[in-house]
């Protein structure tokens, strides 16, 4: 109906303006938040307005005049500074119920490829232990944005970036070997900036079973730091998988920092950029907003960053002649562009806002696009127990593990609670509440919604209603205000999708599945659906299934289930 609609003011605004030198606007509805508005809403008069040299509401009038419109159209009119304000007749769109149950999960969903291949990067955490909660909450984002991204026709692939090389994996190795001793009966002193879990322990022990001690002991010192780090990488992924399978979360590859170094890519990089005269050596000014006495500037080769938009050029070699990890991470994004990604998005937590500027500029510097990598920046998640704040975890040492938070109160509750805000706001997040059996609880309110249109479909089946095909049901009995409703809620499903997908906003997926749970909440308390009118009945009935089929839909973009029973 939409469509047509928006056909029809088409044409007649190309008829308005025949004989004028101008470009035609394209027609776009939206729906009217307040009642009354009517269904639809046009501006179209708005943009003609400069160009034809009349006030939208003269031009609003015009269109009016010669736009044919279908017979679903039982009112036109002109409203407020120029807006065309359309209402329909009664279930005129109720036929999306129809759409929604013959392309059950593909409805919404765009129906050719565009042939754009996307890479969602996300979680990324380091490879030195558990993640934690405000990981979780990245996780739960990218996972849901590469599905969201899926329904408009890109080719979309996850990917993890595991940093496993540089300073953090010497002080994970020398935190292992140093339980290692504890454990052979030294007595150890664990220094500032080890890492102090019991998973550190863990990975000790398991070594010790693999290797003997004594053979360990004997090696030389960067040799056996080496060999340590690796194991204690390869230990901490593994438990990271595991976490990220129990969340439903799986990658299409992991993409190792390590092999960046081992290929020469990131040394042929910085060389390709010193010969186009992007590197040079300099010095930088002191750190913003710190004092430091006796500042001595150290030259240094720098990436000219700020002739592509950042606000100061940027190190790409250390003291020592190793490359700086900006010079990696350029390397890896730069890597991802050869290998035909058409875009980048990256998943990152709050902390590293002050890195997005830098890494766009050197991509931009590197491949002409502008603001690549897209990035989304995640906010911590303050964990509570009835309002509590919740203490640091033993297992970690420092943090509640993603792990401890799911065993609690279960995948569901925290992918969709975790995709009940934006990214870019804190949230906090009870443990209690995600609990809870009641309309407190976001995923119970919307997985019960689901779990109640199953059980009226059961017991329309042991009555023994015969199901008509939904093309025989009387969709022009659908009239009550509830009913209109959710008729409404759904045909908003495609456009949601859509706008969702292109703002990389999956949290509004939450916010719909709440919607339209609370819209078939009140139309089931208003509208009998099982009763004595065999026509209307069946009417519901085909309502409610597509209700249902529409908010799985919903939850599986979020990775959540949805119950036939609860």
């Amino acid at each position: 109906m939409k469509s047509t609609l928006e056909q029809a003011l088409q044409q007649a605004v190309v008829q308005v303006l025949e004989g004028v030198d101008a470009s035609t606007p394209e027609v776009q509805l939206t729906r009217p938040k307040g009642d009354g508005h009517g269904d639809y809403a046009c501006n179209a008069a708005m943009p003609l307005a400069r160009v034809l040299k009349k006030s939208p509401a003269v031009i609003a009038q015009a269109i009016l005049e010669v736009v044919i419109w279908p017979e679903a159209v039982i009112k036109a009119e002109m409203a407020g500074p120029g807006f065309i304000n359309i209402h329909l007749q009664s279930a005129s769109e109720a036929t999306v119920l129809l759409d929604v149950l013959q392309q059950a999960e593909s409805y919404g969903c765009k129906p050719e490829p565009s042939g754009q291949n996307v890479c969602v990067e996300f979680v990324s955490a380091n490879p030195t232990g558990p993640m934690h909660v405000g990981h979780g909450r990245g996780a739960v984002l990218g996972d849901s944005l590469a599905r969201l991204l899926a329904t408009q026709g890109h080719h979309v692939q996850r990917e993890y970036y595991i940093n496993d090389a540089g300073v953090q994996i010497g002080v994970l190795g020398h935190s292992v070997w140093l339980r290692m001793r504890e454990l052979q009966g030294e007595t150890i002193s664990l220094p500032d900036g080890c890492y102090p879990g019991a998973y550190i322990v863990d990975i000790a022990q398991s070594m010790l079973r693999e290797h003997a001690y004594a053979d360990l002991l004997a090696m030389a010192d960067a040799a056996r730091l080496a060999m340590i780090g690796d194991y204690a990488v390869a230990a901490n992924m593994a438990m990271i998988r595991d976490d990220l399978a129990a969340m439903n979360i799986q990658f299409d590859h992991f993409f190792s920092e390590k092999t960046l170094h081992e290929s020469g890519k990131v040394n042929t990089l910085l060389d390709r950029l010193k010969h186009e005269g992007l590197i040079y050596d300099g010095t930088l000014p002191p750190p913003k907003g710190k004092t430091i006495e006796h500042y001595a500037p150290q030259v240094q080769p720098l990436f000219r960053t700020t002739a592509f938009g950042d606000d100061v050029d940027r190190p790409v070699m250390k003291q020592d002649g190793t490359a700086t990890y900006f010079a990696a991470d350029i390397a890896y994004h730069y890597d991802k562009y050869e290998r035909g990604f058409h875009r980048m998005i990256d998943v990152w937590g709050a902390d590293h806002g002050g890195y997005v500027t830098r890494v766009q500029a050197a991509m931009k510097a590197l491949t002409e696009r502008e603001a690549q990598p897209d990035v989304l920046l995640v906010q911590m998640v303050n964990l509570t127990r009835g309002g509590h704040p919740v203490r640091m975890s033993k297992r970690a040492g420092t943090f509640v593990t993603l792990q401890e938070v799911v065993e609690e109160v279960g995948v569901d509750a925290v992918r969709f609670n975790f995709m009940t805000r934006r990214a870019e706001t804190q949230f906090d997040f009870d443990l209690e509440q995600a609990k809870q059996q009641s309309d407190e609880n976001p995923v119970y309110y919307v997985q019960y919604a689901h779990a109640r249109i199953d059980a009226v479909l059961r017991k329309a089946k042991k009555e023994n209603i015969e199901r008509l095909d939904a093309g025989a049901c009387d969709l022009m009995l659908l009239t009550a205000k509830a009913e209109q409703a959710l008729i409404s809620q759904l045909l908003a499903y495609p456009d949601l999708l859509e706008k969702a997908a292109g703002r990389l906003e999956p949290y509004r997926l939450s916010n719909y599945a709440m919607q339209l749970a609370a819209g078939f909440h009140a139309f089931y308390h208003q509208c009998r659906i099982i009763q004595d009118d065999a026509a209307l009945t069946q009417s519901r009935l085909l309502l409610a299934e597509a209700v249902a089929q529409v908010l799985r839909n919903t939850l599986a973009l979020l990775g959540v289930s949805a119950p036939e029973k609860m």
